[in-house]
C-alpha cells in the first residue's frame, strides 16, 4: 500500500511538472516570430570586406559577413532574395535588387553569380541510354562534364520554352540557356529524346 501511495503521489508531482513546462514550451513558443520583414531598400548598403566576404549595413546596424539566397531562383532571379547571417538566421527579403544604389547591385550580383554557379552547355558530345541509366557527356562554359540521370522526367527540366536546366544523380547541374543556339549536332542528340 505504501508502495502505492507514493507512487500516485510521485505520478501527481510530475504531472505538474510537466504541466509546469508545457507552460514554459508554450510560453517559448510565443516568443517565435515567424514574420518576414522586407528590407528597406533606402536603408540597405551591401559592401566587399577585406577577405572577400559580403558584408551588409541596415538600419544602423553592420553586419560583417551575410549569405544571399534566391526564393525563386529560376522564374525571379532578382527578386524576393533571402539576406542571411551566416548561421543561416535570416535578416530579411530583399524585394527587388533593382531598387538598391548601383554599387550594392554590383555586390548582390556578383554574389549570386558565386552561389548559383551553372555551366552552360556548349555541346552535346553523346546522350545514351543504358538499363536504368542516361549518361550525357556534355561540353561546358567550365569544361568537359558526364551526367548519369534514372530518368529524363526527373532531371530534366524545360523552362519556357527554349531554355532547359539538367541534373543528375550527384546533384549536379548545367543548362542549355537555347536550344536554337546549340549547333545543329548537338540539337539532334536532343530531338532524339525530346
Amino acid at each position: 500500500m505504501e508502495t502505492n501511495q507514493t507512487s500516485t503521489g510521485g505520478s501527481a508531482e510530475v504531472e505538474q511538472a510537466v504541466g509546469e513546462g508545457a507552460g514554459e514550451q508554450a510560453a517559448e513558443a510565443q516568443e517565435i516570430s515567424y514574420e518576414i520583414e522586407l528590407l528597406t531598400p533606402d536603408e540597405v548598403r551591401f559592401v566587399r570586406r577585406p577577405g572577400g566576404m559580403l558584408g551588409m549595413e541596415y538600419k544602423g546596424v553592420s553586419y560583417p559577413e551575410v549569405l544571399l539566397y534566391r526564393t525563386y531562383p529560376l522564374s525571379k532571379s532578382e527578386q524576393y532574395l533571402s539576406v542571411r547571417q551566416p548561421k543561416g538566421e535570416e535578416i530579411g527579403i530583399l524585394e527587388r535588387l533593382s531598387d538598391l544604389d548601383p554599387a550594392s547591385q554590383a555586390e548582390v550580383r556578383t554574389e549570386l553569380r558565386l552561389r548559383y554557379l551553372i555551366p552552360t552547355v556548349t555541346r552535346i558530345v553523346k546522350i545514351k541510354q543504358y538499363p536504368g541509366m542516361w549518361v550525357w557527356e556534355l561540353e561546358t562554359s567550365l569544361g568537359p562534364i558526364k551526367l548519369s540521370m534514372r530518368n529524363l522526367h526527373e532531371h530534366v527540366q524545360m523552362i519556357g520554352a527554349d531554355r532547359i536546366l539538367l541534373s543528375d544523380l550527384d546533384g549536379n547541374r548545367c543548362e542549355i540557356p537555347s536550344v536554337e543556339r546549340l549547333e545543329p549536332a548537338s540539337q539532334k542528340q536532343l530531338s532524339k529524346i525530346l
